[in-house]
Protein backbone atom coordinates (compact mmCIF):
# COMPACT_ATOMS: atom_id res chain seq x y z
CA UNK A 1 0.00 0.00 0.00
CA UNK A 2 1.43 3.21 -0.96
CA UNK A 3 1.38 6.21 1.43
CA UNK A 4 -1.17 8.01 -0.41
CA UNK A 5 -3.59 5.44 0.20
CA UNK A 6 -2.72 5.17 3.88
CA UNK A 7 -3.24 9.20 4.34
CA UNK A 8 -6.80 8.79 2.62
CA UNK A 9 -7.68 5.34 4.32
CA UNK A 10 -6.82 7.76 7.06
CA UNK A 11 -9.41 10.16 6.29
CA UNK A 12 -12.27 7.90 5.31
CA UNK A 13 -11.89 6.35 8.98
CA UNK A 14 -14.27 9.42 10.16
CA UNK A 15 -17.42 9.96 8.97
CA UNK A 16 -18.55 13.94 9.41
CA UNK A 17 -20.87 14.90 12.03
CA UNK A 18 -21.81 18.10 10.60
CA UNK A 19 -24.35 18.70 7.68
CA UNK A 20 -22.37 21.79 6.43
CA UNK A 21 -19.12 19.35 6.70
CA UNK A 22 -20.41 16.56 4.79
CA UNK A 23 -22.03 18.61 1.65
CA UNK A 24 -18.22 19.53 1.39
CA UNK A 25 -16.61 16.94 1.18
CA UNK A 26 -19.23 15.36 -1.35
CA UNK A 27 -19.39 18.82 -3.48
CA UNK A 28 -15.06 18.80 -3.69
CA UNK A 29 -15.53 14.96 -4.71
CA UNK A 30 -17.97 15.61 -7.10
CA UNK A 31 -15.79 18.62 -8.48
CA UNK A 32 -12.64 16.93 -8.78
CA UNK A 33 -13.98 13.07 -9.70
CA UNK A 34 -17.51 12.78 -11.13
CA UNK A 35 -18.44 13.42 -14.97
CA UNK A 36 -22.22 14.08 -15.61
CA UNK A 37 -23.80 11.32 -18.09
CA UNK A 38 -26.72 13.10 -20.41
CA UNK A 39 -29.61 11.38 -20.81
CA UNK A 40 -33.13 10.35 -19.32
CA UNK A 41 -32.93 10.19 -16.08
CA UNK A 42 -29.58 12.04 -15.98
CA UNK A 43 -26.41 10.09 -14.09
CA UNK A 44 -24.00 11.14 -12.17
CA UNK A 45 -20.80 8.92 -12.49
CA UNK A 46 -17.74 9.21 -9.37
CA UNK A 47 -14.56 7.77 -10.14
CA UNK A 48 -11.69 6.08 -7.63
CA UNK A 49 -9.06 3.56 -7.76
CA UNK A 50 -9.76 3.17 -4.41
CA UNK A 51 -12.41 1.11 -3.57
CA UNK A 52 -12.81 2.34 -0.27
CA UNK A 53 -13.10 5.83 -1.66
CA UNK A 54 -15.78 4.55 -3.34
CA UNK A 55 -17.88 3.31 -0.65
CA UNK A 56 -16.81 6.38 1.67
CA UNK A 57 -18.33 8.39 -1.09
CA UNK A 58 -21.72 6.05 -0.99
CA UNK A 59 -21.93 6.53 2.45
CA UNK A 60 -22.18 10.39 2.36
CA UNK A 61 -24.29 10.62 -0.01
CA UNK A 62 -26.78 7.95 0.72
CA UNK A 63 -26.93 10.43 4.25
CA UNK A 64 -28.58 12.97 2.21
CA UNK A 65 -30.14 11.29 -1.26
CA UNK A 66 -31.98 8.22 -1.61
CA UNK A 67 -30.33 7.17 -4.53
CA UNK A 68 -29.99 3.66 -6.33
CA UNK A 69 -26.26 3.53 -7.82
CA UNK A 70 -24.07 1.04 -9.97
CA UNK A 71 -20.56 0.17 -9.29
CA UNK A 72 -18.45 -0.87 -12.34
CA UNK A 73 -14.72 -1.71 -12.60
CA UNK A 74 -12.21 -1.78 -15.47
CA UNK A 75 -8.54 -2.21 -16.04
CA UNK A 76 -6.31 0.75 -17.38
CA UNK A 77 -3.86 -0.42 -20.31
CA UNK A 78 -1.15 1.52 -18.95
CA UNK A 79 2.63 0.12 -17.64
CA UNK A 80 0.70 -0.72 -14.20
CA UNK A 81 -2.05 -1.96 -15.58
CA UNK A 82 -4.43 -0.63 -12.23
CA UNK A 83 -8.09 -0.69 -11.59
CA UNK A 84 -10.21 2.00 -10.97
CA UNK A 85 -13.93 1.81 -10.12
CA UNK A 86 -16.90 3.72 -10.82
CA UNK A 87 -20.43 4.64 -8.68
CA UNK A 88 -23.11 5.42 -11.20
CA UNK A 89 -26.10 6.94 -9.55
CA UNK A 90 -29.09 6.12 -11.76
CA UNK A 91 -31.18 9.25 -10.99
CA UNK A 92 -28.53 12.20 -10.10
CA UNK A 93 -31.24 15.05 -11.05
CA UNK A 94 -31.07 16.81 -7.68
CA UNK A 95 -27.60 16.11 -6.86
CA UNK A 96 -26.53 17.78 -9.91
CA UNK A 97 -28.68 20.74 -8.86
CA UNK A 98 -28.05 21.10 -5.26
CA UNK A 99 -23.65 21.26 -5.91
CA UNK A 100 -24.13 23.10 -8.96
CA UNK A 101 -22.35 20.85 -10.99
CA UNK A 102 -23.79 21.88 -14.47
CA UNK A 103 -22.81 25.52 -13.78
CA UNK A 104 -19.37 24.90 -12.52
CA UNK A 105 -19.51 27.45 -10.07
CA UNK A 106 -17.87 26.90 -6.39
CA UNK A 107 -19.35 28.13 -3.47
CA UNK A 108 -17.43 29.98 -1.44
CA UNK A 109 -17.11 27.99 2.10
CA UNK A 110 -16.78 30.46 5.21
CA UNK A 111 -15.93 27.76 8.41
CA UNK A 112 -12.58 26.50 8.84
CA UNK A 113 -14.54 23.18 9.37
CA UNK A 114 -15.79 23.76 5.75
CA UNK A 115 -12.94 24.12 3.88
CA UNK A 116 -10.85 21.27 5.62
CA UNK A 117 -13.92 19.03 4.73
CA UNK A 118 -13.55 20.38 0.75
CA UNK A 119 -9.85 20.10 1.12
CA UNK A 120 -10.52 16.14 2.27
CA UNK A 121 -13.01 15.56 -0.83
CA UNK A 122 -10.34 17.01 -3.06
CA UNK A 123 -7.44 14.52 -1.94
CA UNK A 124 -9.46 11.91 -1.82
CA UNK A 125 -10.24 12.46 -5.69
CA UNK A 126 -7.38 13.91 -6.99
CA UNK A 127 -4.44 13.72 -3.92
CA UNK A 128 -1.33 12.18 -3.64
CA UNK A 129 1.76 12.55 -1.41
CA UNK A 130 5.26 11.05 -1.48
CA UNK A 131 6.41 8.35 1.34
CA UNK A 132 8.76 10.62 3.89
CA UNK A 133 11.48 7.92 2.77
CA UNK A 134 11.75 8.70 -0.90
CA UNK A 135 14.55 11.25 -2.02
CA UNK A 136 11.93 14.09 -2.66
CA UNK A 137 8.71 15.44 -0.10
CA UNK A 138 6.07 16.40 -2.37
CA UNK A 139 1.96 16.70 -1.90
CA UNK A 140 -0.45 17.08 -4.39
CA UNK A 141 -4.09 17.68 -5.75
CA UNK A 142 -4.97 17.95 -9.49
CA UNK A 143 -7.72 18.57 -11.61
CA UNK A 144 -8.12 19.81 -15.50
CA UNK A 145 -9.62 23.49 -14.11
CA UNK A 146 -7.81 26.43 -13.61
CA UNK A 147 -10.52 27.74 -11.24
CA UNK A 148 -10.82 24.74 -8.93
CA UNK A 149 -6.86 24.43 -8.63
CA UNK A 150 -7.18 28.62 -8.40
CA UNK A 151 -9.54 27.66 -5.25
CA UNK A 152 -8.12 24.69 -3.31
CA UNK A 153 -4.99 26.88 -3.17
CA UNK A 154 -7.05 29.47 -1.96
CA UNK A 155 -8.03 27.13 0.90
CA UNK A 156 -4.88 25.18 1.92
CA UNK A 157 -3.15 29.15 2.02
CA UNK A 158 -5.66 30.36 3.97
CA UNK A 159 -4.11 28.19 6.32
CA UNK A 160 -0.67 29.65 6.31
CA UNK A 161 0.49 27.06 4.10
CA UNK A 162 2.80 27.80 1.19
CA UNK A 163 0.97 25.58 -1.77
CA UNK A 164 1.86 26.43 -5.15
CA UNK A 165 0.53 25.87 -8.40
CA UNK A 166 2.38 23.98 -11.40
CA UNK A 167 1.29 22.72 -15.04
CA UNK A 168 1.49 18.72 -15.60
CA UNK A 169 1.06 17.31 -19.37
CA UNK A 170 -2.84 18.21 -19.07
CA UNK A 171 -3.43 19.13 -15.28
CA UNK A 172 -2.82 21.74 -13.21
CA UNK A 173 -1.53 21.00 -9.94
CA UNK A 174 -1.26 22.76 -6.53
CA UNK A 175 1.40 21.50 -4.43
CA UNK A 176 3.44 21.60 -1.55
CA UNK A 177 7.06 20.59 -1.21
CA UNK A 178 8.02 21.63 1.88
CA UNK A 179 8.22 19.14 4.91
CA UNK A 180 6.46 20.97 7.61
CA UNK A 181 3.62 22.16 5.65
CA UNK A 182 2.96 18.64 4.67
CA UNK A 183 2.97 17.54 7.83
CA UNK A 184 1.13 20.31 9.17
CA UNK A 185 -1.37 20.05 5.64
CA UNK A 186 -2.12 15.98 6.68
CA UNK A 187 -2.84 17.11 10.76
CA UNK A 188 -5.10 19.58 9.41
CA UNK A 189 -7.17 16.88 7.49
CA UNK A 190 -7.05 14.72 10.67
CA UNK A 191 -4.57 11.95 9.57
CA UNK A 192 -3.02 11.58 12.91
CA UNK A 193 -1.45 7.82 12.24
CA UNK A 194 -0.05 9.24 9.00
CA UNK A 195 1.05 12.36 10.27
CA UNK A 196 3.11 10.60 13.03
CA UNK A 197 4.53 7.90 10.59
CA UNK A 198 5.37 10.93 8.32
CA UNK A 199 7.15 13.55 10.87
CA UNK A 200 8.94 10.25 12.41
CA UNK A 201 10.39 9.22 8.81
CA UNK A 202 11.53 12.94 8.02
CA UNK A 203 13.16 12.94 11.75
CA UNK A 204 14.97 9.97 11.24
CA UNK A 205 16.36 11.43 7.94
CA UNK A 206 17.37 14.01 9.41
CA UNK A 207 19.53 12.36 12.30
CA UNK A 208 20.30 10.10 9.65
CA UNK A 209 21.64 12.96 7.34
CA UNK A 210 23.64 14.56 10.55
CA UNK A 211 25.28 11.57 11.21
CA UNK A 212 26.40 11.41 7.84
CA UNK A 213 27.51 14.94 7.90
CA UNK A 214 29.65 14.54 10.90
CA UNK A 215 31.50 11.21 9.89
CA UNK A 216 32.01 13.24 6.32
CA UNK A 217 33.54 15.92 8.54
CA UNK A 218 35.38 13.76 10.59
CA UNK A 219 36.76 12.00 7.23
CA UNK A 220 38.05 15.42 6.61
CA UNK A 221 39.15 16.60 9.22
CA UNK A 222 41.50 13.68 9.51
CA UNK A 223 42.47 13.72 6.27
CA UNK A 224 43.96 17.48 6.98
CA UNK A 225 45.39 16.16 9.97
CA UNK A 226 46.92 13.37 7.89
CA UNK A 227 48.39 15.59 5.11
CA UNK A 228 49.70 18.28 7.76
CA UNK A 229 51.07 15.63 9.54
CA UNK A 230 52.88 13.91 6.51
CA UNK A 231 54.20 17.67 5.63
CA UNK A 232 55.89 17.86 9.24
CA UNK A 233 57.00 14.44 8.62
CA UNK A 234 58.88 15.17 5.39
CA UNK A 235 60.46 18.48 7.01
CA UNK A 236 61.98 16.61 9.83
CA UNK A 237 62.82 13.94 7.96
CA UNK A 238 65.12 16.23 5.76
CA UNK A 239 66.73 18.25 9.00
CA UNK A 240 67.91 14.75 10.60
CA UNK A 241 69.63 13.82 7.27
CA UNK A 242 71.03 17.33 5.79
CA UNK A 243 70.90 20.06 8.68
CA UNK A 244 73.25 20.37 11.88
CA UNK A 245 70.90 19.55 14.57
CA UNK A 246 73.01 20.51 17.77
CA UNK A 247 71.91 24.04 16.16
CA UNK A 248 68.56 23.30 16.94
CA UNK A 249 66.91 24.48 19.95
CA UNK A 250 65.88 21.91 22.37
CA UNK A 251 62.68 22.96 22.32
CA UNK A 252 62.03 22.00 18.30
CA UNK A 253 63.92 19.07 18.85
CA UNK A 254 61.41 18.26 21.46
CA UNK A 255 58.88 18.64 18.98
CA UNK A 256 60.10 16.65 16.37
CA UNK A 257 60.50 13.84 18.52
CA UNK A 258 57.46 13.73 19.67
CA UNK A 259 55.60 13.90 15.81
CA UNK A 260 58.03 10.69 14.85
CA UNK A 261 56.95 9.25 17.37
CA UNK A 262 53.46 9.35 16.84
CA UNK A 263 52.96 9.85 12.95
CA UNK A 264 49.35 10.01 12.98
CA UNK A 265 48.54 12.36 15.70
CA UNK A 266 46.32 15.20 15.40
CA UNK A 267 47.78 18.84 16.30
CA UNK A 268 45.44 18.38 19.72
CA UNK A 269 46.66 14.98 20.37
CA UNK A 270 50.40 15.69 19.78
CA UNK A 271 49.89 18.75 22.57
CA UNK A 272 48.08 16.28 25.20
CA UNK A 273 51.15 14.24 24.81
CA UNK A 274 53.61 17.45 25.22
CA UNK A 275 51.58 18.41 28.52
CA UNK A 276 52.18 15.14 30.15
CA UNK A 277 55.74 14.38 29.01
CA UNK A 278 57.51 17.80 28.53
CA UNK A 279 56.11 21.13 28.46
CA UNK A 280 52.57 21.73 30.32
CA UNK A 281 52.07 25.36 29.27
CA UNK A 282 52.99 25.08 25.61
CA UNK A 283 49.97 26.48 23.47
CA UNK A 284 48.39 25.49 20.42
CA UNK A 285 49.55 28.39 18.63
CA UNK A 286 53.02 27.49 20.42
CA UNK A 287 53.08 24.19 18.59
CA UNK A 288 52.17 25.82 15.30
CA UNK A 289 54.60 28.23 15.45
CA UNK A 290 57.16 25.73 16.64
CA UNK A 291 56.63 23.69 13.03
CA UNK A 292 56.38 26.83 10.92
CA UNK A 293 59.85 27.52 12.41
CA UNK A 294 61.37 23.74 11.28
CA UNK A 295 59.28 24.53 7.95
CA UNK A 296 61.60 28.08 7.84
CA UNK A 297 64.51 26.81 8.47
CA UNK A 298 64.55 23.86 6.36
CA UNK A 299 63.03 25.47 3.39
CA UNK A 300 66.14 28.10 3.92
CA UNK A 301 68.63 25.58 4.37
CA UNK A 302 67.44 23.59 1.41
CA UNK A 303 67.43 27.04 -1.18
CA UNK A 304 63.76 27.06 -1.30
CA UNK A 305 63.04 23.27 -2.39
CA UNK A 306 61.60 22.13 0.90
Amino acid sequence: MSFSEKVKNDIIRTIPKEQNEINSTIRAMLHFSSEIILGKPIKLAFTSNLMSIIRYFITLVKINYDVEFNIESRIINRLDNHRVFTCIILDADKIIKDFNLLSGETIDLKTEEEKIAFLKGAFLSRGSVNDPNSKSSHLEISHTSNDEILYVQKLINSFELNSRIAKRRNNLIVYLKSKSSIGDFLYLLGCITSMSYYEDAVITKQIEAQAKRSINLDIANQDKTNIAAMEQLKIIEYLEYNYPLEKLDSKLLMVMKVRKDNKEASLSELLDIIHEEFDPFLSKSGLNHRFRKLKEIAHEFSGGKI
